[in-house]
């Protein structure tokens, strides 16, 4: 693409530059347009004998038609994107899920000249029944793209796992609650920690199965676990006393029921006080105080991915600390 100033009388067939207004200052013809010699005519008329354009080559391929190019390679059975307009795509998603992003072809994808792809956060909850629908934004910056830059992105693109993937929830996975506490507060823990989980499970796709009361005592904590996990695919442990250390009672009551591995707090705030556990097939979160409110927390990082049958490990948990300071709007659900 060659950019030009030239006379108005020859610049039909090249794309203006900038837009271009009357003597009374309103516009007249757009940037990005074509000119036909009617525009040319009309712009002559207003007093604009010269323009800036850009001369597409032989190799330019024109933004709108890269852009959807670019969307049409990274659509999936979850993925679609909008009409393009300026040469940019927005992507979104008619699935209810988790936003999968290859974050090392979007750097090398977005270091090609002239082509952007701005997506929402990482492991972000995303659907038509979620707080958005959106994925991202595809935008061509210059009126036209060179055919080898192109062609560079739409090997990146089409390469699957797609560089933006949506991973839809299960429809069908059961979810017990074990509170823990002195049996003179059940109820009150109940009224706390049920009504919050349930919504939280629900937004996901999965059911609450259980709702289930232990005392703060190793054995009982134990049992009550190991009867659980049998009938569920994951457990939720709240109540009084959130766990601090590797060997707190809940940890350990845990491990004695047969748990393989688990792992006691997390950089994020509110929720530093989460703890998960992993039997052979169920994973377990013990959910910090905060599980109590419906206010963005370390539940809402870590909750999507055991229901889409993530195991997540210490390096995993470790990582939500880039971030994991949450704002108060992103506490109230305003960012997500």
């Amino acid at each position: 693409m060659r950019l030009e100033h030239r006379d108005v009388t020859e610049s039909v067939g090249t794309i203006l530059m900038h837009n271009l207004a009357d003597p009374d200052g309103r516009r007249s013809v757009r940037k990005g347009t074509f000119l036909t010699e009617e525009h040319v005519a009309l712009l002559a008329e207003i007093g604009h004998p010269t323009v800036d354009i850009a001369v597409l080559e032989d190799h330019d391929v024109h933004e709108d038609k890269a852009a959807v190019a670019l969307a049409e390679a990274m659509q999936t059975g979850e993925l679609f994107f909008s009409r393009p307009a300026g040469g940019r795509v927005n992507l979104r998603t008619t699935a209810d899920g988790l936003l999968e992003v290859d974050a090392d072809r979007l750097l090398e994808l977005n270091s090609l000249p002239g082509i952007t792809l701005a997506t929402r956060r990482q492991h972000t909850v995303v659907g038509p029944n979620q707080d958005t629908d959106n994925l991202g934004t595809l935008k061509i910056i210059p009126y036209a793209v060179h055919r080898r830059d192109l062609d560079r992105a739409l090997a990146l693109a089409t390469a699957r796992p797609g560089i933006v993937e949506v991973r839809p929830f299960p429809k069908d996975r059961r979810v017990a609650l074990l509170l823990v506490g002195e049996p003179a507060v059940y109820d009150k823990l109940r009224n706390s920690y049920e009504p919050p989980t349930r919504t939280r499970l629900e937004r996901l796709g999965a059911e609450m199965v259980t709702v289930a009361f232990a005392a703060q005592d190793e054995a009982e904590i134990g049992q009550a676990a190991a009867g659980l996990i049998a009938t569920t695919d994951l457990l939720i442990i709240a109540g009084q006393t959130s766990v601090i250390h590797e060997d707190d009672t809940t940890l350990r009551a845990l491990r004695r029921a047969g748990a393989e591995t688990t792992l006691s707090g997390a950089p994020v705030e509110p929720g530093n006080l989460l703890a998960l556990a992993y039997f052979p097939d169920t994973p377990v979160m013990c959910a910090p105080g905060c599980a109590r409110g419906l206010k963005r927390n370390v539940v809402d990082l870590v909750l999507p991915r055991l229901l889409l049958g993530d195991r997540l490990e210490r390096r995993d948990i470790a990582a939500l600390g880039l971030g994991g300071f949450l704002t108060a709007a992103e506490r109230a659900g305003e960012i997500t």
